[in-house]
């Protein structure tokens, strides 16, 4: 009789930690399924984005197309467009670590302006120089070609953000391919430049070698599986412990 109420009084303390358990059980696994949901969204992307760097070349969107684009519906889409490079490159600083071509480490981004024959304006990442290559006499033969041109390339998203550093118009020296920050460093008025710029790809390579194109870089954190494995097996951890210590306490009451 005893025993038969220790064991009911052993049960009734457990109300409490399992009530705990529930909570906890709760916040873990709704994490878990956050994280894979990010995947999923993830995965979608980068299936998007393969696609698209797989598709043929179209021409990029014009100014009609403008309001209201947003980067996720214009990132890596190949594109072909025909016009002439405007004088004034601009350098956006970079590290190039696993370079396609020859060069690579410190160097920049060259960043030309090019009016379509549609009249508008977008930068044209020409490619990679390195940092002791900056200046255009030490490196003959690869200044923008004059005349019409055709070139293919890689849409690339406005970068806004990312870097606290500041742009030294003085030195030529940028940090951020962010078209309207550029338009204002050419003195281009910032409404007749597309709201993204334009990778060369590695076809458009000059015979000089420099600057270097088709490095565009296509990476993806995806961390979410891990995450929410992590979140799963806390989950698990917490309620094979709450089942050992309930176990535990059922057979000894007292």
């Amino acid at each position: 009789m005893a025993n038969n109420v220790s064991r009911r009084g052993a049960a009734r303390s457990l109300i409490v930690p399992g009530v705990l358990l529930l909570v906890v059980l709760a916040v873990l696994i709704s994490l878990g399924n956050w994280q894979m949901r990010r995947l999923s969204r993830k995965l979608a992307l980068i299936d998007r984005v393969e696609s698209r760097l797989a598709a043929d070349p179209a021409p990029p969107p014009g100014p009609q197309d403008w309001p209201g684009l947003k980067a996720d519906d214009i990132d890596y889409r190949q594109v072909r467009l025909t016009g002439t490079y405007l004088p004034g490159d601009l350098y956006v600083f970079t590290a190039l670590g696993s370079p396609r071509g020859r060069y690579g480490g410190p160097g920049y981004w060259v960043m030309t302006p090019f009016q379509t024959t549609g009249g508008w304006i977008v930068f044209v990442n020409r490619g990679f120089v390195p940092q002791d290559l900056k200046a255009l006499d030490a490196r003959p033969g690869s200044g923008a070609p004059a005349g019409v041109v055709t070139l293919e390339g890689t849409i690339r998203h406005a970068e806004t953000d990312g870097t606290s550093l500041e742009a030294d118009p003085q030195k030529n020296i940028w940090y951020r391919r962010d078209p309207a920050e550029l338009a204002e460093g050419a003195d281009i008025p910032s409404d007749e430049v597309a709201p993204y710029t334009i990778d060369l790809n590695a076809s458009m390579m000059p015979e000089s070698g420099l600057p270097q194109p088709g490095e565009t870089t296509v990476t993806f954190n995806n961390p979410h599986l891990g995450y929410a494995l992590t979140w799963y097996g806390l989950a698990a951890a917490g309620l094979g412990v709450f089942i050992v210590f309930a176990v535990g306490r059922l057979r000894r009451p007292d």
